[in-house]
């Protein structure tokens, strides 16, 4: 939500995903895999001892052949175990598949046994179902251990074994371990089960770290589960091929670098959320008892989140910390990379974007922001409520970006530079009041409303050839096709007949959706999306700074840049056609869309003695002959950036302008 004249409100890099065809499989077995699994009506249970379990199976399974078996931890386990009432139909589950998968599922097609075995389990969660799938194998390998330990001292052991045909005397327990599978095993199990802890469980579904890890879930579940279905079939034969057995370990292994490396993204996302979640559970009496801090604190801490990262350059510099949420725009940031490259190392600037992880725990669009920009970043799980505090508090940030700047000896030069960046560019440092007083000295009140106060070089780079020619120059605005289009051929009409060089140059709408370029002929210069927001912004700029320089009400009436700049401003917040005309070095007219096509239209009327250079003269009187007895008064909506104008005068109609205040969530 954005706010005009106030306004309050939230992405780890773009996450390098890591891919494996083990996660490719058909459209129809993706399909067939989701029908075994019920999503309304999943256990949830706590696996934690489970696990332990299944590890001190696969332990001792591997030193069976020693003789060092260690019962000691196995018995706690199993009385622990046996003493949760919630593991009762878990236990019984894995008994009843742990069964099947030695008598059932050897037989057949591996991919239709998967598919039984997922349905068997279709009431657990995904990362549930490898926990269980992996507890069943690890039963029955911890009975063949056992017959394997006293096969040749216990003949009722060795008569078991025969019986079962099963022919465990091949097996060598100690060399599946050597093999990596049982370690593989483990590896998928606490992954998956790291899944389910509650710090991650918590994660919103919505946020993009959980959407991608449980969009791989089914096929990776899947896949794990064929596997070791593949392995109970080979041990089942007595006679294991140990080189098919390695293949499987590794596939297991691939599986889990996939599914550890969404855990990890996951796990970042947690970690910000319980972070940041803390500063917004007090409300508003309880977040006076946090600290309040200095600049100079400010400063450390920021340097101390940015230790790792930050190289020399950083230090005994002039800095600008940008604060934003993470709204603040691509064309935003195009700008200020453009201004910042060509600051010849005067100052550096700090990302600190300010985001409440508590609402929202995607992080993907900070990472996605981050790599646009040039300059250094802070992670929002980094900033600690202190900070955020003094951000808010004494930096006066709300939601529209701010840029405080800072002296290389740590004096807040101006809590919120952009506005001198916007309008001055690094003319600017180092960024106090009395320097951008100094530059409004040179431009005249009433002669300063000039072409190259509103554009410049990085936008038009043949500006200056422009205003030295005496180029005829129209900027307008709007949205309106049908205006742009009569408009532009009035314009080109008069030039022609005024035998003067013309440049049309369509700047878009203010936070409103313009015409396309499509749409407009080829002789219309098009500002990109960046430098029309730099446009805009920089009328907002500058009435931001003459408010801030105390302009009185009597001061309204007399500073004409002040003046056309309100015009402007009102006409592009409402989304209305209107025109700039330029000539030269000279002061600019300005008009509204109606007015303009009016003045146009009737070029025949005040074409006599106005060729050439003086044709932009005869424009303005032939304006100002017809709009004396016109009323035409603009509503005005200006960014909420800090301090808040308590009078504003009418540009149109001279009178003290009523204020309101404005909510607004989107620019439409």
């Amino acid at each position: 939500m954005e706010m005009s004249a106030t306004t309050c409100t939230c992405n780890c890099t773009t996450r390098p995903t890591h891919t494996t065809h083990l996660l490719s499989i058909s459209q129809e077995l993706s399909q067939q895999i989701l029908r075994t699994h019920n999503s309304l009506q999943t256990h949830q249970v706590d696996l934690q001892h489970l696990v332990k379990l299944i590890d001190t199976i696969f332990q001792n399974a591997a030193a069976a052949s020693k003789c060092t078996v260690e019962y000691a931890k196995l018995n706690d386990m199993i009385i622990c175990l046996e003493n949760l009432d919630c593991m009762r139909q878990v236990l019984e589950d894995i008994r009843s598949i742990s069964c099947e998968m030695w008598c059932n599922f050897s037989t057949g097609s591996v991919e239709t046994a998967t598919l039984v075995l997922l349905q068997r389990l279709k009431n657990y969660s995904w990362n549930a179902k490898v926990v269980l799938a992996v507890a069943a194998f690890a039963s029955s390998i911890g009975e063949l251990s056992m017959l394997v330990r006293h096969r040749s001292t216990d003949p009722i052991a060795k008569s078991v074994d025969i019986l079962k045909g099963r022919y465990s005397c091949t097996l060598d327990f100690s060399v599946l371990h050597n093999l990596g599978l049982f370690k593989a095993m483990m590896d998928i199990v606490n992954t998956n089960l790291g899944f389910l802890e509650p710090s991650i469980s918590n994660i919103p579904k919505e946020a993009q770290s959980m959407k991608d890890a449980m969009a791989c879930f089914p096929t990776a579940t899947y896949n794990i589960l064929r596997v070791v279905l593949q392995v109970t079939t080979i041990l089942s034969k007595g006679q294991p091929v140990y080189n098919e057995l390695i293949h499987l370990a590794k596939e297991v292994s691939d599986i889990n670098l996939v599914l550890q490396e969404k855990l990890e993204f996951c796990r970042r996302d947690a970690e910000c959320n319980a972070e940041i979640k803390v500063q917004y559970q007090y409300d508003d009496a309880l977040t006076n008892l946090i600290s309040r801090i200095s600049i100079s604190e400010f400063i450390n801490k920021i340097n101390y989140y940015l230790k790792i990262q930050v190289p020399e350059i950083l230090r005994n510099r002039h800095m600008l910390y940008l604060i934003s949420d993470l709204d603040i725009s691509i064309e935003e940031i195009k700008v200020l990379n453009w201004v910042y490259q060509k600051n010849n190392q005067m100052y550096e600037i700090v990302w600190l974007p300010i985001v409440d992880l508590s609402i929202n725990c995607d992080t993907k669009g900070f990472w996605e922001l981050k790599q646009l920009m040039k300059w250094s970043v802070v992670e929002p799980c980094k900033i600690e409520p202190q900070v955020i505090e003094f951000i808010k508090k004494d930096l006066h940030f709300i939601k529209k970006p701010i840029a405080a700047s800072v002296s290389a000896g740590g004096e807040l030069t101006c809590q919120n530079a952009l506005p001198m960046l916007w309008t001055w560019g690094n003319l600017a440092f180092p960024f106090t009041l009395q320097k951008e007083q100094h530059l409004w000295d040179k431009i005249d009140d009433q002669t300063g409303w000039r072409l190259d106060l509103l554009l410049d070089d990085l936008i038009v780079p043949d500006l200056h050839s422009w205003i030295k020619c005496q180029t005829f120059v129209c900027l307008f605005g709007g949205g309106d096709i049908s205006w742009i289009q009569e408009f532009t051929e009035k314009v080109k009409y008069a030039g022609y007949a005024a035998g003067v060089s013309l440049k049309l140059v369509y700047v878009g709408n203010n936070k409103r959706k313009g015409v396309a370029k499509i749409e407009l002929s080829r002789d219309i210069n098009v500002l990109e999306s960046e430098f029309q927001w730099q446009f805009w912004t920089r009328l907002d700029s500058i009435l931001y700074a003459k408010i801030r320089h105390g302009k009185t009400v009597s001061a309204y009436k007399t500073d004409r840049v002040m003046q056309e700049a309100l015009k402007i401003v009102g006409y592009g917040g409402k989304g209305e056609s209107w025109a700039m005309f330029s000539m030269g070095s000279g002061a600019m007219v300005t008009t509204n869309g109606e007015m303009g096509l009016t003045v146009m239209s009737n070029y025949q009327n005040w074409r006599q003695d106005t060729t050439g250079l003086r044709f932009l003269e005869g424009l303005k009187h032939y304006r100002d002959v017809i709009s004396r007895d016109v009323h035409g008064c603009i509503n005005v909506h200006l960014p909420a950036v800090g301090q808040i104008p308590g009078i504003i005068i009418c540009p149109e109609c001279s009178k003290v302008m009523d204020m309101y205040y404005t909510y607004r969530c989107c620019a439409e």
